[in-house]
């Protein structure tokens, strides 16, 4: 197993940059975008598509988060009004094979926390990396990631074993990293899909529009 490693940088706009073996990629700071047309849309709603940028960089793909967004905008036009503002799980993971980049999602309704748990960290043990929806719930008001819907990517683990995770908004991390351990993962994962929550670049199976993506 390769150990993540990261330094931290003066630049506002890229915090820190993360390793992992000879793959690095920057950690996007959404908050702080202000490049092209839709650089408010990047600062409102820009951590699918900071997650997206810095999976696929970190695996031969270097792209930006706008970059990202503008190549969804052509494949699937822009947003709709009736429709949530940010990326689904499964729009990302389109995003990614079609890059040539494997990512796999995975719906957290009906499925045992434990595989769930298992899962997610052999994947990073592996090399691999996962993005996540963190969601909102009373059951976990100290929610590190976030208190609102957001997409964060563990990249994997340091020499103490603990899990890495960008984090795009500054909100909640002014480094861009957080460290954590799998059970705090499991307990921010978003744990059910409502058909109204169908978004942009989703598939039809509404199981799969929260939950998190294997990649690599």
């Amino acid at each position: 197993m390769e150990y993540v490693k990261y330094r931290l940088t003066d630049d506002e706009y890229i915090p820190a940059i993360v390793e992992l073996g000879e793959k690095s990629t920057p950690v996007w700071r959404q908050n702080r975008w202000d490049k092209g047309e839709f650089s408010e849309y990047i600062r409102n709603n820009g951590c699918g598509h900071c997650c997206a940028a810095m999976a696929a960089t970190l695996n031969g793909v270097s792209i930006t988060p706008y970059e990202e967004y503008e190549y969804c905008r052509k494949m699937w036009g822009p947003p709709k009004l009736s429709q949530r503002h940010y990326m689904s799980i499964s729009g990302i993971t389109k995003v990614l094979n079609s890059l040539d980049i494997p990512a796999f999602c995975y719906g957290v309704k009906g499925r045992q926390y434990p595989e769930v748990g298992e899962q997610i960290t052999e994947s990073l043990k592996n090399g691999k990396q996962v993005i996540f929806w963190s969601n909102p719930s009373d059951d976990f008001p100290e929610n590190p990631f976030s208190k609102g819907e957001h997409y964060v990517m563990a990249v994997g683990f340091d020499e103490d074993g603990r899990i890495v995770v960008a984090n795009s908004s500054e909100k909640w991390t002014s480094e861009g990293i957080q460290k954590v351990d799998i059970n705090t993962i499991l307990r921010a994962l978003r744990k059910d899909c409502d058909p109204a929550d169908k978004t942009w670049g989703d598939s039809d199976n509404h199981d799969y529009c929260a939950g998190y993506i294997i990649v690599g």
